[in-house]
């Protein structure tokens, strides 16, 4: 799982110190996270409308635009992700783990192409037409359909710019005709092809009347053979010897499909380069939530920061103990949890569509999970571009002044922290006929946006809980509650056809409604109710931990149905946003890019 990509100084880029455990207190000990060098990011903001001129649309800056009489044009839309480079100080690398992180980077540049064709099986010959058309229009299509990683606006429900098709559910893990009904049936008719067809690691195709599962080592061959190969390289290169066991483990798993081993490995990896990469989370796969998406996240750790974080992980049986919900919907997962700070200097496939990621909790697989606990990933160089960048600006814009003061960078960095220790805890298996299945599986579709709305809602009640044991200082009370809330609106802008997004206002919706947060009539501004909020907290996390637990689909269903929406209050907080960048598009000089 990961935490959705996404507030702090007004000046952009300004050196950052952020306090991850705040000084004070009865027993609290005090530890500060120090930003990473100037040269590690560099943003520039392109100019965009003006909040004057008013979004009208779903989510501000994806709307209607009155100058045009139609839709915002490309340009705008394109404007809306600021271009900026990510990298890191790579001279203290040896020499060995520089020969490695190149090779690494190679073989993530391959899982660009697997996923072009998971998220839709006609987006190489469409990407082809549209370099052929050097139009202005053209260049902005492609542009955007990079953006993308299709021709249709993830921002936007989907809606297609480029032709009228609309969006396959399924994206290109199945026929783009088949349906649920269907689906089932043929399920239900050949039960002896049910693991195949619903493993993580197939394409779906059909041959005459008959529904074949095709393993991703023979569908991606002609990429997953060289990243093979490149891992290996890499494995020999490397001196770090757990570094070496996962990449030798993952080469072989793109050959046969078997990834279990190389979880385990990827687990115990722990060195100045760390990789991410292969086939993980789910998102793309809206029509069963079954199939993985290929992807790959190169980065540099720093060690001093990630052992400062090592106690929480020791915290998390606590914090499973401390969940608002009967005992029997406890569990026990394995808690070694590692908690890595690192930096990004590449990233690829899943990891690098429109929305870029701020931080990932993996592996996915419960049966590693149960005997290994997951790892927690946060990427530092683009946590704090975004703060600077967006959530800041978002929460000066859209509070009531009197609160403003409370946005904190140190309760954005705690946030996204637990959010990822979060996707650790509460239910992971339900029964269905006797036997375990994965929450994920029960809950189908749904279960990536219910699952990021836990994270983000039990990452907040896990913090007041780290208050109340006197882990953080009292006064952070009111710090994370503010920002917490107002980095909601951030993951608003997403698009509520995206799981965070989607997640984001089902948080949103149900504050309002019970009275935890409100908006100032003649203003608009939102306004927070510290002690109402942590009471909303506490009940909206039993309530969708109580689904997960139960594997209640419907019920799911009918949650987001109700609060995971576009609501009125939502969009005329949104609409002053339009000269914030709505993400990042990341250029990564460590991989040869310039632009």
């Amino acid at each position: 799982m990961r935490r959705r990509p996404s507030v702090l100084a007004p000046s952009v880029l300004a050196p950052l110190a952020l306090a991850l455990l705040g000084a004070g207190g009865a027993g609290c000990s005090s530890v500060v996270w120090q930003a990473p060098p100037a040269q590690s990011y560099a943003l520039k903001v392109p100019p965009v409308r003006q909040p004057d001129e008013g979004a009208k649309g779903q989510h501000a800056g994806f709307a209607e635009d009155e100058q045009s009489g139609g839709t915002m044009s490309l340009d705008k839309k394109i404007a809306q992700f600021a271009p900026v480079k990510l990298t890191t100080d790579l001279t203290k690398l040896p020499a060995s783990e520089k020969a490695a992180l190149d090779k690494l980077i190679a073989a993530a540049k391959l899982m660009e192409p697997i996923f072009d064709r998971q998220a839709y099986a006609e987006n190489p010959a469409l990407e082809k037409a549209l370099a052929a058309d050097t139009s202005e229009a053209g260049r902005a299509k492609l542009a955007y359909f990079r953006i993308m990683r299709g021709p249709w606006d993830r921002q936007d429900h989907f809606r297609p710019f480029v032709g009228e098709r609309a969006h396959p559910m399924g994206a290109g893990f199945y026929p783009t005709d088949l349906t649920a009904s269907a689906w089932q049936s043929y399920l239900a008719a050949h039960p002896g092809d049910k693991a195949a067809l619903e493993s993580l690691f197939t394409v779906v195709e059909r041959q005459g009347d008959k529904l074949v599962a095709v393993p991703y080592s023979k569908a991606y061959a002609a990429w997953l053979g060289p990243a093979a190969k490149l891992l290996g390289e890499a494995a020999a290169a490397t001196q770090n010897p757990t570094l070496k066991r996962f990449l030798v483990s993952r080469a072989a798993a793109f050959l046969n499909d078997e990834y279990q081993q190389s979880d385990k490995d990827w687990m115990d990896l722990e060195g100045a380069v760390e990789v991410t990469i292969g086939p993980y989370e789910t998102y793309e796969d809206l029509l069963f939530g079954l199939k993985a998406s290929f992807e790959a996240f190169v980065t540099v750790t720093d060690p001093d920061a990630s052992q400062k974080l090592a106690k929480y992980k020791a915290l998390l049986p606590a914090m499973e103990k401390n969940l608002p919900v009967p005992d029997e919907v406890k569990t026990t997962r394995g808690r070694e949890s590692p908690i890595r700070v690192v930096d990004l200097v590449y990233s690829a496939g899943d990891a690098r569509k429109s929305v870029q990621t701020i931080a990932f909790n993996l592996p996915n697989d419960e049966v590693v999970r149960k005997e290994k606990g997951a790892k927690k990933v946060l990427l530092r160089n683009v946590i704090q571009t975004k703060f600077d960048a967006i959530m800041r600006p978002i929460g000066e814009r859209i509070l009531d002044p009197s609160q403003t003061a409370l946005l904190s960078s140190e309760a954005f960095f705690n946030e996204t922290l637990f959010h990822e220790l979060s996707h650790s805890l509460g239910p992971a298996t339900v029964k269905v006929d006797g036997k375990d299945v994965d929450v994920r599986v029960a809950i189908g579709p749904s279960h990536s946006a219910i699952e990021e709305a836990k994270a983000d809602v039990m990452g907040a009640y896990n913090i007041l809980f780290m208050i109340k044991q006197k882990q953080l200082p009292d006064d952070f009370r009111a710090k994370l509650l503010v920002s917490y809330f107002a980095g909601l609106f951030r993951s608003v802008r997403f698009g509520v056809s995206e799981a965070h997004g989607q997640g984001s206002a089902l948080q949103v919706n149900r504050f309002f409604e019970e009275g935890a947060a409100t908006a100032d009539p003649a203003t608009g501004k939102l306004k927070v109710d510290l002690d109402k909020l942590e009471a909303s907290i506490t009940k909206l996390v039993h309530d969708i931990c109580m689904l997960q637990h139960a594997g209640d689909r419907a019920g799911v269903e009918a949650m987001l149905a109700k609060y995971g929406v576009m609501s009125p209050v939502m969009k005329k907080a949104l609409d002053g946003l339009g000269d914030i960048p709505v993400d990042l598009r990341p250029i990564y000089p460590a991989a040869g890019e310039t632009d």
